[in-house]
């Protein structure tokens, strides 16, 4: 049964001069002159949604084009299982949904990791406006393209040993979404073991055991609130190499 279409937690009105300065900071429209924003303008949609809040569910139709303002959005598959997989963390900037490919439906559900507010505009008009503006066109294929590049990475691991893959997934989320600490590098998101077991396709016992691990190993820290703090990356690029 398809789930009941999701609601934005808070819908922002805003004027067209607004729109358009919130867009060119955005990289997709950084380039384009103001003028030829103003097409965007009439069909944007800014919502703000708390921690967990649900933007779109998986199966909901993809009739629209989404792109993280400010926050963290996590993508989250829904597995016959009934087992619930994090795929992919969107940082500020980027795109996401199934829109972006133009898939009928939405392959999983989009959540906000952090307070977040999102960007969107129906599909038809962003179709058109990536066909009158190709170097933008160009910028979503490159962004989709890194993005499928570690999936493949990630799917690569599958049978691997779990510490290689947690120490892949540990980087890909330094990478994504992190800030300089002075004892390291801070994962700027909130995850629980159950996140990271399911983000490597493991048992929560399985994840707690290998975390407690690299914590011993002086690999990583823990801080209040579910944020990981890596101490040393180089030792944990060699751990996923190996």
């Amino acid at each position: 049964m398809r789930p009941a279409l999701t609601q934005p937690a808070m819908a922002v009105a805003l004027p067209a001069t607004q729109i358009i300065t919130l867009l060119q900071r955005l990289p997709l429209f950084a380039d384009v002159p103001e003028g030829e924003l103003l097409s965007l303008t009439e069909d944007c949609r800014v919502d703000r949604f708390d921690i967990d809040g649900v933007i779109f569910r998986q199966g909901e139709p993809c009739d629209r084009i989404w792109l993280v303002y400010q926050g963290r959005v996590k993508i989250v598959r829904h597995e016959e299982d009934g087992r619930e997989v994090i795929l992919e963390i969107i940082p500020p900037g980027e795109v996401f949904g199934g829109g972006a490919i133009f898939l009928p439906e939405q392959p999983a559900d989009a959540r906000a990791a952090t307070e977040t507010e999102v960007v969107s505009f129906s599909k038809q008009v962003y179709s058109e406006f990536l066909v009158e503006h190709p170097r933008a066109a160009l910028k979503l294929i490159r962004m989709l393209g890194a993005r499928l590049h570690a999936s493949i990475e990630m799917s690569s691991l599958t049978g691997e040993r779990v510490d290689r893959r947690l120490a892949h997934i540990l980087l890909k989320l330094a990478a994504r979404t992190s800030r300089p600490d002075p004892e390291g590098t801070l994962i700027t998101i909130s995850l629980s073991r159950q996140d990271l077991a399911d983000m490597c396709g493991t048992t929560l016992e399985t994840a707690i055991r290998v975390m407690s691990r690299f914590r011993a190993e002086g690999l990583i820290k823990t801080r209040r609130g579910g944020y990981l703090l890596i101490l040393d990356p180089d030792r944990l690029k060699q751990l996923a190499k190996t």
